[in-house]
């Protein structure tokens, strides 16, 4: 079970945990791509008999992996030769070029949410979104339809 961190208010610092988290109407993802067309599933981990979502993972100090779950919502992940440290920003890139996923939005944590596209071309309008932090309550996949309703509420 993942931690999420949920802030408070208005870009307030309050800080809860979140312990629970539950698939969305058990939307599965079964084609995700980076922005050079570069499948990012994948069987260093598998989630219900489905394949992950792997995602190279950098910051200064180190380089790993992140195989997250391709249901929408859900919180399940694994890291890969990666010390998880909740709290901490990364870069999100792609597995096959290493290239970063171009970011969406800010998130209300300050970290960025980058988009990681469902169809072998690079339309925002075919995405989901995940935080850059670690832990933090958009740090599971989000649907297309809740980027584009969480953005029209400033909610990011």
């Amino acid at each position: 079970m993942g931690i999420m961190w949920l802030l408070g208010g208005n870009d307030s610092q309050k800080r809860r945990v979140i312990e629970k988290c539950d698939q969305e109407d058990g939307q599965l993802i079964t084609e995700c791509y980076c922005q050079n067309g570069h499948s990012i599933l994948s069987d260093k981990g598998v989630f219900d008999g489905h394949p992950g979502l792997t995602l190279k993972l950098k910051n200064g100090k180190q380089e790993g992996y992140l195989s997250i779950s391709p249901f929408i919502g859900d919180c399940r992940r694994e890291f890969i030769n990666f010390e998880r440290i909740p709290g901490n920003v990364v870069e999100l890139c792609c597995p096959v070029c290493s290239e970063p996923f171009p970011i969406y939005n800010e998130c209300s944590c300050g970290a960025h949410l980058v988009a990681l596209f469902t169809s072998p071309k690079t339309q925002f309008s075919h995405c989901v979104g995940l935080c850059q932090r670690i832990g933090c309550l958009h740090s599971e996949l989000i649907s297309e339809r809740d980027l584009r309703l969480f953005s029209r509420q400033d909610y990011f």
